[in-house]
């Protein structure tokens, strides 16, 4: 395999990337990377706000998602309430107390984004992002069965 899509797939030097940008707003607010993670997810999701949403994007385990979700619920970052057709399932807000936070968490991730998209132009975007979305699903057809 080329080094540098092995590189890319296993992706170390983006973490340490997410680690050094992240870090003061860890710091600021008392967040996890996964907390900070699917405060931003819900800042999108719209109606798809469940755990088993956020399990979707198959970055995290359910437990992971619990626990962030509690933490997150505990500073006030978000609500959760019951659905009315099944008991079992809660759908997960954001609160106002959060409008800081996301703001600054949306500015980072841009910043991240715009560090390692430099130089990469829009057509070399469009075949990154349909490459990548055909490797997830070669992956998907393989861990699926």
């Amino acid at each position: 395999m080329n080094y540098s899509l092995e590189s890319l797939l296993y992706g170390m030097q983006f973490r340490k990337l997410l680690e050094k940008e992240l870090e003061p707003l860890e710091k600021e607010y008392g967040l996890c990377k996964i907390d900070m993670q699917i405060m931003l997810y819900l800042g999108t999701a719209g109606e798809h706000n469940t755990s088993k949403d956020i399990m979707q994007l198959k970055m995290f385990t359910r437990g992971h998602i619990s626990q962030s979700l509690s933490r997150l619920q505990k500073k006030g970052y978000i609500m959760m309430e019951q659905d009315m057709e099944d008991r079992r399932c809660t759908h997960n807000h954001l609160t106002v107390n959060a409008g800081g936070v996301i703001k600054k968490l949306q500015s980072t991730f841009n910043k991240i984004q715009d560090i390692i998209l430099q130089g990469v132009t829009e057509d070399e975007q469009r075949v990154l992002a349909t490459v990548a979305q055909k490797v997830n699903q070669n992956i998907n057809n393989v861990i699926s069965i």
